[in-house]
Order: structure tokens, then sequence, then C-alpha cells
């Protein structure tokens, strides 16, 4: 077993359940599906995914992948609150008080692991940080799960709860694939294996929703 996979193990058994039992009663009150605590349990796969890629190229510090699980199952909580795009601020507020309310001892980059949780939702990538940051890899794993045939039905789901008419469906969720796709490609490009594989995924997704608006123009 790798050193990275030690850590990942002792890191899970410290977080994993907790957090996941948390998410998993939180979205029990809320109907949204695409986002709810398996969304949560997916991304921190991707997570995991982009860390073990990253592996041959740099050292994967421990601290990155505490950070990385916290922020990963907390990024969406947000959409408990609001459906709105711009959750990452409720999202953030929730783990502060999960943490707080909770007398849990924070992790010394907690404001970092903040920060990431607020900003994951820019999906316009206007802060450009290193493909090995906390931000890069929340982000990036979070996009890979809109890639592919569930994220067919992820899109659907989360854009018709807010409100898109059906008929300007495939285009918005073309714009945005595309801008997710570019950034997973700006970042990870150079690890053509997943590269290679999760650019399939993306091109199940777009495809689908070309052919849709084929069929509902």
């Amino acid at each position: 077993m790798s050193k990275l996979q030690k850590n990942i193990n002792q890191i899970e058994d410290k977080w994993l359940e907790k957090l996941f039992t948390y998410t998993r009663i939180l979205f029990s009150k809320s109907n949204i599906t695409s986002h709810d605590h398996l969304h949560h349990k997916r991304v921190w796969n991707y997570c995991k995914e982009i860390l073990n890629a990253l592996e041959s190229e740099i050292l994967i510090e421990k601290d990155l992948i505490e950070s990385l699980i916290i922020a990963t199952f907390f990024h969406d909580t947000g959409l408990t609150i609001t459906v709105n795009e711009n959750h990452g601020f409720k999202s953030r507020m929730l783990c502060e008080n999960y943490f707080n309310e909770n007398n849990i001892e924070k992790p010394v980059n907690f404001e970092q692991i903040l920060d990431a949780i607020e900003k994951h939702d820019n999906k316009n990538y206007t802060e450009k940080q290193s493909p090995t940051s906390l931000l890069t890899i929340l982000c990036t794993a979070d996009d890979m799960d809109a890639f592919g045939r569930i994220g067919v039905i992820r899109y659907s789901e989360i854009y018709l709860l807010r409100g898109l008419p059906l008929h300007k469906l495939p285009d918005t969720v073309i714009e945005n694939i595309d801008k997710r796709f570019g950034n997973f490609k700006q970042n990870y490009q150079f690890l053509p294996d997943l590269f290679t594989k999760y650019k399939s995924e993306y091109l199940i997704t777009r495809e689908f929703y070309e052919e849709l608006k084929k069929e509902l123009s």
C-alpha cells in the first residue's frame, strides 16, 4: 500500500462516516437529489482519483487530504438553504457552524478550507491556482460529476429547479459544461489517463444535450 493510500485511509477513518452522515441528514430535509450526500461522496471519490493521478508528480501532504475531505462534504450544503448558483457562502456558513456547534477542533488551515467551499461555485474560474491546490482539486472533482450519464440527469434537475424553461436547457448546459471541461483541460491535460477518461465522459453529456436541442427546435 502506498503512503498516499495509507494517509487517505487514516483521514477517511477520522472524517468520512461523520461527514457523510451529516450531509445525509442535512439533505434528507430537502428535495435536491442531484446535489445530495451521494453527490458529495462521488466528488470525494473524484478527489481521490485526482490525488492518485498527481502522486507521481508531487508529494501529497496529509493536510491537503484532510482539507479536501472537509471541503468536499460541505461544498454544496448551502443548496439546502438556496438553490441559487451562488450558494458557496451558505455552504461556508454551514461548515463553520458544524465545527463550532460540535466543538470540533479546526484544522490549522481552516480558513483556506472555508475559502475553497465559498469559491467552488465560481464556474467562470476567475481565480487561477495551481493544479495541486485545494480549490482547483475541489472545483475539478465537482465538475467531473457533471460529466457522463449522471451529469445528464443532474443538469436537468438543478436547472429545472431553478426555473429554467426547457427550451433553454440544452444551450445553458452546453455553455456550462464547456466551461467545466475547459477548466479540467487547463489543469489536468498533463495527466493523460485521467484526461482521456473524463474527456469521454464530458462528451457523453454534451452530445446528449446537442441531440436534445435538435429535438426541441
